[in-house]
Formats: C-alpha cells, sequence, structure tokens
C-alpha cells in the first residue's frame, strides 16, 4: 500500500515535498531534494524519480497519468491530490483514451474549470466505490468555504458522510499542513510497509512484485484469526518460490534436486556448506511442515491435537523473514 501524490507544481514544492514525506525519504533523499532545490532548472520528473525511490510513495503531476493510477487504487492507503492540475499540461484525448466516459461535458465541467481533483474523487466514489473519507485530502490555495462555493456534487458527498471538511488541506495554513503530516506519518500500512521495506526489497528484486505483495499482505493480515488458512498458503508460495529461485541460481542444485521443495533441498543445500546455522535449516523445515499441513494441502482443522493460531503465523513470519535475509545473501553470492 502506498501514497499517491498529485502534484501540478512538482519542481516549485520542493519544501512542501520534504515536509509531508520526511519520514519516509530519509536523510539521504532529503539531500537529493535540498539539492534540486537549489537548481536553477529542475524538471518535475527528477523530484518524481527522487521520491518514489522510497517505494513508498508515487507521484504523478499531469491529469490523465492521475487518472491511469487510480483505475487501481487498491494499490493506495492514501490520495493527496492538488484540486487544480491545469499546470501540468494535457489534452483532451489523453484523457478519452483512459477513460472512454471522458465527453466534452465533463471536458468543460471539470478540465476549465481547473478542478481535475474533483473529477478523480468522483471516479473513486462513484466508479470505484472507495471509502474515501480516511483516504483522500484535497490540497487547495484556499479556504474550506471558497472552495466549497458553487460545488453541491461535493457538499452532497459531505452531508452523505462521504467527504468531509477537514478532508480538505490549505497549502498556506501551517495547521492544515501540520494535520496532514501526521496522518502521513501515523498510516498503520504505510509504517508496516516501511518497517519491513529490506524482506519487500530482496522479494521484489530477486523474484517479482507479486511475491513482494503477497508477502506485505501476509504482514497486513497476520493479527486476523479468519486469515490464518489463506496466510499459510501465502506463505508457502513465498517459501516455495525462493527455493525455485535458489535452485536457478546455484550451481547443480537444480540437476541434483529436481523440482522438489522440500525437506531434501534442505539437506542438500545443507551439505553444500549453503546452510551452516542450524535454526536457519530448522526454520526452512519447520515453514515447510507447517504451511503444508495446515495451509490448502489437507482439510483444515483436521488436526485435534494441535490448530495453528495467529502465534503460529506469528513465529512462522518471523521465521520467514530470516529465510528472505539468507535467500538475499545466495542471490548476490551468484547473480
Amino acid at each position: 500500500m502506498r501514497i499517491l501524490y498529485v502534484e501540478d507544481q512538482l519542481e516549485e514544492n520542493i519544501p512542501k515535498v520534504i515536509r509531508l514525506f520526511s519520514k519516509y525519504l530519509g536523510k539521504e533523499l532529503i539531500e537529493k531534494l535540498n539539492d534540486l532545490e537549489e537548481e536553477d532548472y529542475k524538471e518535475p520528473e527528477e523530484v518524481k524519480e527522487i521520491v518514489e525511490s522510497t517505494n513508498l510513495i508515487e507521484v504523478e503531476y499531469r491529469f490523465p497519468d492521475a487518472l491511469r493510477k487510480i483505475r487501481n487504487p487498491e494499490k493506495y492507503s492514501l490520495f493527496i491530490v492538488d484540486r487544480n492540475l491545469v499546470e501540468g499540461s494535457y489534452k483532451f484525448d489523453e484523457v478519452r483514451k483512459i477513460d472512454g466516459s471522458y465527453d466534452e461535458g465533463k471536458f468543460e465541467k471539470f478540465s476549465k474549470a481547473n478542478r481535475e481533483g474533483d473529477y478523480l474523487l468522483h471516479q473513486l466514489i462513484l466508479v470505484h466505490k472507495v471509502e474515501v473519507s480516511r483516504k483522500f485530502y484535497f490540497l487547495t490555495a484556499y479556504s474550506v468555504k471558497d472552495e466549497l462555493r458553487g460545488y453541491e456534487d461535493i457538499e452532497n458527498y459531505i452531508v452523505m458522510g462521504q467527504f468531509a471538511e477537514k478532508n480538505f488541506i490549505q497549502k498556506d495554513n501551517n495547521e492544515d499542513v501540520e494535520r496532514l503530516k501526521r496522518i502521513i506519518d501515523n498510516n498503520d500500512q504505510l509504517n508496516l510497509m516501511h518497517e519491513n521495506m529490506p524482506y519487500l526489497h530482496i522479494l521484489n528484486k530477486h523474484i517479482d512484485a507479486e511475491i513482494a505483495e503477497i508477502f506485505f499482505t501476509i504482514l497486513d493480515t497476520k493479527s486476523e484469526e479468519g486469515r490464518i488458512r489463506d496466510n499459510l498458503n501465502r506463505i508457502r508460495i513465498v517459501y516455495e518460490n525462493i527455493l525455485t529461485v535458489c535452485s536457478n541460481v546455484i550451481p547443480d542444485m537444480k540437476k541434483e534436486c529436481g523440482n522438489e521443495k522440500g525437506g531434501s533441498t534442505v539437506l542438500w543445500l545443507k551439505d553444500e556448506k549453503h546452510i551452516d546455522d542450524i535454526i536457519l535449516r530448522n526454520f526452512l523445515f519447520g515453514i515447510r511442515k507447517i504451511a503444508n499441513e495446515f495451509g490448502s494441502h489437507k482439510a483444515y482443522p483436521y488436526n485435534p491435537i494441535y490448530e495453528p493460531t495467529l502465534d503460529t503465523i506469528s513465529s512462522v513470519v518471523y521465521a520467514l523473514k530470516d529465510v528472505i535475509s539468507w535467500f538475499d545473501g545466495i542471490c548476490s553470492r551468484y547473480p
């Protein structure tokens, strides 16, 4: 889960970007942004590249690109959108290719009135059925009273409880900006991703983004009773993908182990000195045993003596983290 940040004057708002996202940017990226701010000529793409290197924040400065992103709203835990996106120039046909329902009437209503952000909000509420009250925040240059004047559709959202005046952030109002910063800093899913970014980066780099996303889903739902079996299945998928990549990169492993992803594979890794730690070896055996016996391979629950609990999931997740760190070392050794 990430933040989608939409600002049409990105290169002119570097200090605001640093202020809002300092927790996730870190010292190195903040220094890069400060250096860029000192330059006489800078492009929005340069700011976008630096901020997106966090893997936590996605940035757009043009309306069509933002519209394309919100077609997958499940990717984002926060939407922070400048209501007026006129500075990021675009053409009607660009938008029409992305959204076939975007006709001349909508172009007149939203683009010519410099309210592209409103259209993004409408799409999230009306088309994608997203509950935006705690997810979507408008950046504006004016007070809420001025922003609402003449916009009955937004007022109707407020009356229906789908939106609120607090979702407007006045850019030059220090209290408003600090409130938004607190919302960003205290976003549970973003903090979870930030805390586990090293593991997600390893999986994304050496396997793919889908496996990294599966691992994040495990982390995000590991405290939910109803997800125990699903998470054991997900753990098995991550585990098997790790060993599959190992068998592809370690010389002779694939030939000697075949498609085996279980016990004999772990023993081969031990015998060939790829695992010299009894704890890690037990982690690999334990993950496989628990995920196979209590995941999709058997009816659940079937064992009258033992059934997996949330503590089981937590312990397996911590074991899997150690395995992921080991996996990174294997891939570094055999690039």
